[in-house]
């Protein structure tokens, strides 16, 4: 999965010219949380009570982000 992460990163970064990419997990999802974390992301803000529709359900969310400095800087090494 990081690998396949990085390809998406290196699309947004070098291809489409962006300069942060976001993303997010549920409370509970441990194994999106530790993709996230692997892949060099950065916690931003945990969101409370956040509608997760498909689930009928609420849970807490976690935003992180990764900007195209940290990644570059994440490939040299």
């Amino acid at each position: 999965m990081p690998e396949a992460v990085d390809e998406i990163l290196r699309h947004a970064f070098i291809d489409c010219g962006m300069t942060k990419v976001w993303c997010a997990y549920y409370e509970g999802n441990s194994k999106s949380k530790r993709v996230q974390e692997k892949c060099g992301f950065k916690f931003q803000w945990k969101s409370e009570n956040v509608d997760v529709p498909l689930m009928h359900e609420k849970r807490n969310g976690y935003v992180n982000l990764m900007t195209k400095e940290d990644w570059e800087l994440g490939n040299k090494q």
